[in-house]
């Protein structure tokens, strides 16, 4: 993989904007790791830099693409986070090199959580990431490139001056973190402020019609109250007794 990075091709994958190229050696073996500019996609791509840098947010725009019916990668639905991604990382479409024709592997390793069984990323140091030119698949033009990482950089320092938290900071988890569903469109319900559940699609995509929200408090009194009345009864208790001890 590293050979083929350092000879200007993919190392696996591939970024919204792009096509893999189809190519074959003499003995019909396939040539792997050729990438072009889909020329559709790279027009959204700029739309949404130049959006960016005109002062909308990540929400918004995501919003505006899904109402306008603009697939995004994979074919999915926009999201704030696949706009702003994690600058540290490289991720979503604000941070991705590829689009000033740097690429840019090694950026991260996975590891597998013993507890969850579920693959981690984490941050290779950044002396062992590898940048190859490949000016023929650049999409945006540095002047735009570096109007968006000024805003992202003069936000950043906004929230952090106001006292609000950094990405490098731990997301609170609550009670029924992960366990909530929405029950119009099945994505997730989460915290929209400090006292509420609502729901992420709603909110974040704009692909759901759920705007209705609940307060923290209730909302656990009610599964708490639900799971003494219905899971307390002396017949449950007993085999929960039982199972624990054998």
């Amino acid at each position: 993989l590293e050979g083929r990075v350092r000879k200007g091709k993919s190392g696996g994958g591939i970024s919204y904007g792009y096509n893999v190229v189809d190519l074959r050696a003499a003995d019909g073996s396939p040539v792997r790791g050729d990438r072009s500019i889909n020329q559709s996609e790279a027009a959204i791509i700029r739309q949404i830099f130049r959006e960016y840098s005109h002062g909308e947010s990540p929400r918004s725009i995501a919003h505006n693409l899904n109402r306008t019916g603009v697939s995004g990668p994979s074919g999915g639905t926009w999201s704030p986070s696949t706009i702003s991604g994690n600058w540290r990382r490289g991720t979503g479409v604000l941070n991705n090199e590829l689009y000033v024709g740097k690429l840019v592997w090694n950026r991260q390793r996975f590891i597998k959580d013993p507890a969850s069984g579920k693959r981690q990323a984490r941050l290779n140091p950044h002396e062992k990431w590898i940048y190859e030119d490949v000016t023929e698949l650049r999409i945006i033009e540095d002047e735009l490139w570096h109007e968006a990482k000024q805003r992202q950089q003069k936000l950043r320092k906004m929230i952090i001056d106001n006292g609000g938290r950094s990405e490098l900071a731990r997301r609170p988890r609550y009670l029924l973190s992960g366990l909530l569903k929405c029950g119009t469109c099945g994505g997730g319900f989460s915290m929209i402020n400090k006292d509420r559940y609502g729901c992420s699609t709603a909110r974040n995509k704009a692909t759901c019609e759920n705007k209705l929200s609940i307060r923290k408090d209730k909302l656990e009194q009610a599964v708490l109250g639900g799971l003494r009345d219905n899971l307390m009864q002396p017949e449950a208790y007993q085999a929960f007794v039982e199972e624990f001890t054998r």
